[in-house]
């Protein structure tokens, strides 16, 4: 049973996503813009796009045929708790009161073609330095492979 629910779950998580455009696979060049102001990310997803050996990597976004735009999305939640406590001694009970804060940040990477505004292909990763951009593309490639 648990085969079947994993093969269920990844069969939807591959079919919620978009396939690859025609038009991506005669891309020849590739650029990326860093919005999330981490050089980091950027030398991780360009280490991969070197590494895939795909695309010639260029400087300017406006002659790339593919754009990968980066961006770092945080996120935090507050949580207030009130406890009373009745020590039975007569007296009124005590209130003391908590707050908690945590933060989290993850890395989105959106590919979009040459005069496009929406994007083909986005991907999310936890890791919002340079293993979240090499990450992203990785992802990128294996989508790109896999609609091929």
């Amino acid at each position: 049973m648990s085969f079947a629910l994993g093969l269920f779950l990844a069969t939807s998580a591959f079919a919620q996503r978009k396939p690859i455009p025609r038009p991506v696979f005669a891309a020849k060049t590739i650029a990326i813009i860093n919005h999330a102001h981490n050089d980091a990310v950027e030398s991780g997803a360009l280490e991969s796009l070197k590494r895939w050996g795909k695309f010639t990597i260029v400087d300017d976004p406006d002659t790339a045929d593919i754009v990968l735009t980066f961006e770092k999305v945080g996120e935090h939640e507050g949580k207030s708790t009130q406890k009373e406590t009745n020590n039975n001694d007569g007296k009124q009970p005590e209130t003391s009161s908590t707050y908690s804060m945590s933060f989290s940040s993850s890395l989105t990477m959106k590919a979009t073609m040459k005069g496009g505004t929406a994007p083909f292909y986005t991907a999310t990763n936890s890791d919002s330095k340079k293993k979240g951009g090499a990450a992203c593309v990785v992802e990128f490639q294996s989508a790109y492979n896999q609609d091929r």
